[in-house]
């Protein structure tokens, strides 16, 4: 560093300074960092995701307008404990099975997971609602 104060504002703040090019600790960063940059999700798959996801969400919608629509007429306690277990999932399936897929199938398969979201629009679809019981 010179003394002058011209020259200090000129200079690069020394050898330890990560942002200097020619730096030793940048030099070390460069080395320490991976060089393999994992593929980001492309911006129509997102879309498609986001597209599925709001199905999914309706579904859940259907699903409690249509179990509230059916009259409760369970004989016991248990029968009454049961169909409220099966009311629980019936509404909470959907949202199971779209994280259910984003989860469990690899993010390089993009295909499987289109095909296991469709499956799950078919299979999951509040049926009593669609129906109109």
């Amino acid at each position: 560093m010179s003394t002058e104060p011209d020259d200090d504002g000129l200079s690069w703040g020394g050898e330890k300074d990560p942002t200097h090019v020619e730096s030793t600790v940048a030099d070390e960063a460069r080395q320490e960092a991976p060089d393999v940059a994992e593929p980001g999700t492309s911006s129509a798959l997102l879309v498609t995701y986001g597209v599925f996801g709001g199905i999914f969400l309706l579904y859940v919608v259907g699903w409690i307008i249509a179990i509230q629509s059916i009259p409760a007429g369970s004989p016991g306690a248990l029968a009454a404990v049961m169909d409220r277990v099966a009311e629980f999932l019936a509404f909470l399936s959907p949202v199971l099975w779209f994280f259910g897929v984003l989860m469990l199938t690899p993010k390089s398969r993009a295909r499987t997971r289109i095909l296991w979201l469709v499956l799950g629009v078919l299979i999951l679809a509040p049926w009593p609602f669609i129906l109109g019981y």
